[in-house]
């Protein structure tokens, strides 16, 4: 079985670059394989994205931070909630524990918990599942039900999932975009289709790190090991090995990309054709864009009558509340 989802996964990625194509960087191919949730396909996949959560360069901002703001902020996220039974969509879900302390904050505000079913969403059904046992684990009493989805979390798809989960149990929709995934987006046209089919009174709350200061600095840190850990498994599904690939970050189209180089010439074979790859062609991997406070305020402001822009201490993130 493994072996079987392993080559399914080996095809299906080199399927995915060969029909977006290549361009010349420097002589030499770059291969663009950045759609997140090539990140997901398998459980193996979705396992070292959840040992990446635990390294301390992404637990300190994006669960630790993230969850004591959502805390801090509850009351006034709860008014934009408001008091009607709803679905809480949890987008790129991860373990679900966010959705956890996002609910016991909202209950810690409530004088009646209101009602809600939660329905996580991502690309790996282990990570839905995972997300489903861990909410169930928390034994909160307002969560009645659960609707989980596999999705590759694109805004266009996101509008038709909303759309299913609304009921006349569940009439509204409060959707969670937490754990920087909206920097993985170009955020204007993320933000235009996902909010589209929002109706009134429904609510996107995310949480992501902002820039001050110049746009592209501080590269460094995003070469670390904690980065190259998790990212590596995409080249090694390709049936690349570490010795065949250097890792690296740089910036570039205007977002920091990560980068696999090829180290020596080497050849792939896919639907009977031979793929020749030569030392110096590279794969980016993964992309993050750096957004300012302000480009949150703005392009919310597009999609939305109402948004809450509100930065930590040290303005190096933001916890945002839109309201249709």
């Amino acid at each position: 079985m493994v072996a079987a989802q392993n080559l399914w996964l080996h095809d299906m990625l080199l399927k995915s670059f060969l029909k977006n194509g290549f361009s010349n960087v420097k002589g030499s191919k770059s291969y663009e394989l950045t759609d997140l949730q090539l990140l997901f396909l398998t459980p193996e996949l979705a396992k070292n994205f959840i040992d990446f959560t635990s390294n301390p360069l992404y637990r300190t901002q994006f669960f630790t931070l993230e969850v004591s703001m959502i805390h801090k902020l509850a009351a006034e996220i709860a008014k934009s909630v408001g008091d009607e039974p709803f679905n809480l969509i949890d987008i790129w879900c991860g373990d679900g524990l966010k959705a956890v302390e996002f609910i016991k904050a909202l209950n810690s505000v409530s004088s009646k918990p209101i009602k809600l079913q939660y329905c996580p969403i991502n690309a790996s059904q282990y990570l839905t599942d995972l997300a489903i046992s861990n909410v169930k684990k928390a034994s909160l009493p307002n969560v009645v039900s659960y609707r989980a989805f596999l999705s590759s979390c694109d805004g266009r798809v996101l509008r038709d999932i909303g759309k299913s989960l609304r009921t006349k149990e569940f009439t509204k929709n409060i959707s969670l975009l937490l754990g920087g995934v909206i920097a993985c987006y170009e955020i204007n046209s993320y933000l235009f289709e996902l909010s589209r089919d929002f109706k009134k009174g429904d609510v996107l709350v995310m949480g992501n790190g902002i820039r001050i200061g110049e746009r592209l600095v501080e590269i460094d840190k995003y070469k670390s090991k904690g980065f190259h850990n998790w990212l590596k498994h995409l080249m090694l599904s390709l049936g690349f090995s570490e010795e065949d690939i250097d890792f690296d970050a740089r910036f570039g189209n205007s977002r920091v990309e990560f980068v696999y180089k090829i180290k020596s010439n080497t050849s792939r074979k896919i639907d009977g054709k031979i793929i020749e790859f030569k030392k110096g062609d590279e794969f980016v991997v993964a992309a993050l864009y750096k957004y300012y406070a302000e480009e949150f305020e703005k392009f919310c402001g597009l999609y939305f009558s109402k948004s809450d822009v509100v930065t930590d201490k040290d303005n190096g993130y933001a916890l945002v509340t839109c309201v249709k």
